[in-house]
């Protein structure tokens, strides 16, 4: 039977707690490798976690429309408008998608290091000792925690090919939906994607307020990046800014920047031995490693389910997570395993701002339906045209059956 690690339950920073008490303290013994940073986004307190999504889970945005009209005798809910007196309700969701942990080593291969990896008695009916298994699995924490947190921000479904993303030119720019050490990023979207699709109309949310791009050029300068958080400020609605969770997520490499322009200017408040605090007009900036090069991010994220950015997390089994074992009969070689489910969305984009070199290269038109005979609009996701030439609004069908001399149009994505 597979040596399985029993798991007493999963923290929301996807941390394990373990039953056996075998494996306490032994996170703590030192192994000369490179450092994994943790998951920095839910540290930082940006992002909520849904537990337990097996298939799907919706995320519902309630609006009111309009509440006051003329005073009549028997009044109406269509009296100002189809919108007056009724909820609106738009909605994105959370569909967790299948990806594993997997690799393999010798324990042998660490015994002129560790001498509680040397074999002691018979090696053909040796087990792997718990001392072994804890610091194998600490560094798969690491290195999981540390993918997870850049595919939060940087993955694509499909991968970087699929994305429809083009990255800026230069050698420090990553792609959306490319490669970290652990592994690639393509097995569910992220944020950055989730943003800039939601901006064209991509993501076939129908709320008409999309989210904001504030910018696209690159740094240069601190003060480039002075003028993009101004110019965000501006862009954001007036009562995102009075939120106290409101916050900016910057990349490391714009902070970096920010800071020295701060601590250059003649009149300031922090002495060259001292940081700058981390803030701009009153609001927080936090830094990222995840975070793409010249991307800033402001909006409403936390820990909680006002957060505007959400993750869907599942195990395969909640006894049956990570699997230790040989390899096979005939082998010194162990294997580690882990079955994981995980999904990413942000749930008001109209209230997101973003500033970033990255941008969308795909694009969304509209064409005519030629035939409607025996469909149904709604279900078949069709668009009635309103406004004039240059400037027309596609907006999604309530019709369950065709109108009669009514146009309906469908998306085109290329």
């Amino acid at each position: 039977m597979p040596n399985t690690v029993n798991i007493s339950s999963v923290r929301a920073d996807g941390a394990f707690q373990f039953k056996d008490n075998q494996y306490s303290g032994e996170f703590l013994e030192d192994l000369l490798v490179y450092t994994a940073s943790e998951n920095e986004t839910y540290k930082e307190g940006l992002i909520h976690i849904k537990t337990g999504v097996q298939m799907k889970y919706t995320l519902p945005l309630v609006q009111l429309g309009k509440i006051i009209q003329d005073r009549v005798a028997t009044p109406s809910s269509d009296q100002s408008g189809n919108d007056t007196g009724k909820y609106k309700f738009t909605e994105r969701f959370l569909e967790p998608q299948d990806f594993m942990v997997y690799f393999e080593f010798n324990p042998r291969d660490f015994e002129k290091y560790y001498k509680w990896f040397q074999p002691d008695g018979n090696l053909v009916f040796r087990t792997l000792d718990p001392k072994i298994q804890a610091v194998m699995v600490r560094l798969l924490m690491e290195n999981k925690n540390e993918y997870i947190d850049y595919s939060i921000w940087m993955s694509a479904k499909g991968g970087a090919s699929a994305s429809k993303i083009t990255t800026p030119q230069g050698d420090d720019y990553e792609d959306v939906g490319g490669e970290v050490e652990a592994g690639p990023m393509k097995y569910f979207d992220g944020a950055i994607k989730r943003i800039l699709d939601n901006n064209i109309g991509l993501d076939g949310d129908k709320d008409p307020r999309k989210a904001v791009i504030a910018g696209t050029t690159a740094f240069s300068t601190g003060a480039d990046v002075e003028a993009a958080l101004r110019t965000m400020w501006r862009k954001t609605p007036t009562k995102i800014r009075k939120k106290a969770s409101f916050v900016f997520v910057m990349d490391q490499n714009s902070w970096d920047l920010y800071d020295q322009y701060l601590t250059d200017k003649t009149v300031k408040y922090t002495d060259n031995t001292e940081m700058n605090q981390y803030r701009f007009k009153g609001k927080r900036i936090i830094t990222l490693n995840a975070l793409p090069k010249d991307t800033i991010v402001g909006g409403v994220f936390t820990n909680g389910m006002d957060s505007n950015l959400w993750m869907a997390v599942d195990y395969a089994s909640d006894e049956n997570v990570l699997q230790i074992d040989k390899l096979q009969n005939n082998s010194e070689l162990y294997f580690f395993k882990m079955l994981l489910k995980v999904d990413v969305n942000i749930v008001r984009p109209g209230e997101i701002v973003i500033w970033t070199p990255y941008v969308s290269s795909a694009t969304v038109t509209y064409t005519a339906v030629s035939s409607t005979t025996g469909k149904n609009p709604k279900e078949e996701g069709w668009f009635e045209r309103s406004g004039s030439e240059g400037s027309y609004v596609y907006t999604l069908t309530t019709d369950t059956a065709p109108a009669a001399g009514k146009t309906y149009y469908q998306k085109v994505v290329s």
